[in-house]
Order: structure tokens, then sequence, then C-alpha cells
């Protein structure tokens, strides 16, 4: 009778699992996405309704939409009427964010200018071009939190503005004191910056070089290029001057 009764179980599991693998097979339009080089991470569900798809190729991230009746898909963003992209916090998740967990490493050991406290509770790498324009406002719209203890702004010297920015880069890294001369020539930006020392730029020449090649060789062209932890510890990366409701999440309001 037991006998019996296990061989009825074992018959039922299979036939429920082959229920199941049915009802979990891929759809034929996702099966075509894939053969198009593009690999599924995962699977999320989005208010629209549609199950979204973080993909990836060529390690650039892609987001695609099942439709109900899973025999059509879309491919880009998806947005609400508030202009929110309803796939980004997955392929951050899924995606950008263990990706770019690998990055942390290579700028903790570049070199950069400690801009703040070490006690701060928020780090904030930025690569930095002495000529940089949006660098300046940066640093301006995080100078409160800065001084406030609050974030440490770790600048990522590098030289790829103007002729004279790998020079600027140097005599502020090959200082005695590199944060005093970044913040002087912060303050001295519209005269051109800080009077140049021959001897600093010899000695920060060549970490200069080094943070410019990482900054290229990271795929970035553009300074400020940012990455700070969020609240669930992953590297998040925002190119540019961010906007109001970015800069309010690197520095974690």
């Amino acid at each position: 009778m037991k006998i019996s009764c296990y061989l009825t179980l074992l018959g039922l599991t299979a036939v429920l699992s082959n229920f199941a693998y049915a009802e979990e097979k891929t759809p034929e339009v996702i099966e075509f996405i894939q053969k198009q080089g593009l690999e599924i991470v995962d699977t999320f569900e989005t208010e629209a309704g549609l199950t979204g798809y973080a993909t990836q190729v060529n390690g650039r991230a892609i987001t695609v939409y099942l439709t109900p009746d899973k025999k059509y898909a879309l491919i880009g963003n998806l947005i609400n009427a508030q202009g929110k992209d309803l796939g980004a916090d997955a392929v951050q998740r899924l995606i950008s964010g263990p990706a770019n967990e690998k990055i942390w490493p290579l700028l903790a050991s570049s070199n950069w200018v400690a801009d703040g406290k070490d006690t701060a509770p928020r780090v904030i790498y930025t690569f930095t071009d002495p000529n940089c324009p949006y660098c300046h406002k940066f640093r301006a719209a995080v100078a409160d939190d800065i001084e406030a203890g609050k974030v440490q702004l770790r600048h990522i010297m590098v030289g790829i503005i103007r002729q004279d920015s790998p020079s600027k880069a140097a005599n502020i890294l090959g200082s005695s004191d590199p944060v005093k001369t970044l913040l002087q020539h912060h303050t001295m930006l519209d005269k051109g910056g800080i009077k140049q020392d021959q001897q600093a730029i010899k000695n920060g020449f060549p970490a200069v070089n080094i943070n410019t090649a990482l900054l290229r060789d990271l795929g970035y062209s553009a300074t400020p290029t940012n990455f700070y932890k969020d609240e669930n510890g992953q590297v998040v990366i925002v190119q540019g001057m961010p906007r109001a409701e970015a800069l309010k999440k690197m520095l974690g309001k």
C-alpha cells in the first residue's frame, strides 16, 4: 500500500512538473530576441501590467516588455505620466549595480583628492577636469554637505577638456597640499585658476595620466562623471551635472 501511494505521488509530481514547464516555457518572441544576441538576466513586473525583461548585449543594458498575450515584445523605455522609467530600478538592481560594483575598487585605488572629512558617511567619486565649469558647479552644489561632514567628494583629477587641462590637473595633484590647491583653484576658476608650479606639475603628471586612462577605460569621456553607493549599497553612475532629483539621491536625501 505504501509503495502504491509512493508511485502515485511520483506520477502526480511528474504531471505537475510537466504542467509547470509548459506554463513557464519561454514565449516565442522572447526566444527570437535571444537569438539576436540579447542575454536575458531576469524578469520583473511593472505597474503597466507588462512583464519586463532586463537584458544586455555587449555590456549594454536593454529593457524588453512582453505583452499580456505573450505574442509581442516592445524594446526600449516604458514611462508613466510622470516620466518615470518603469524599468530603471530593475536594470540598476539586476545589471548596472552588479557590474558597477567592480568599478568601485578601481576608483578607490586611483589618484584622488579628498574634499571633505574622512569620517563622512557618504563618499562620492567624481572625475574632475580643472577647466570644467560643470565640475565647479557640482562642487558648489554639494558644498554645504561637505562642510557639514556628511559627504566626502573624492576628485579624480583628469585632463581632457583643454590643452592645458593635464598641466592644471597635475599642478593640483602634485602640490604639497592638493586639497588646499584644488579649493583655491575653484575660487579662481573665472580668472583661469591658480598660478602654475612647474615642480608640482612634474610631480603630478604621472598620476593625471593614469586617471585619464582610467576614465577612458571605463568608457566615459566627459566630466564630471560621478559614482556613489545608494541605500542598498549598489554603485550608481551619474554623468554630467546632476539634476535636482538625482543630486538628492546622491546626497542620500
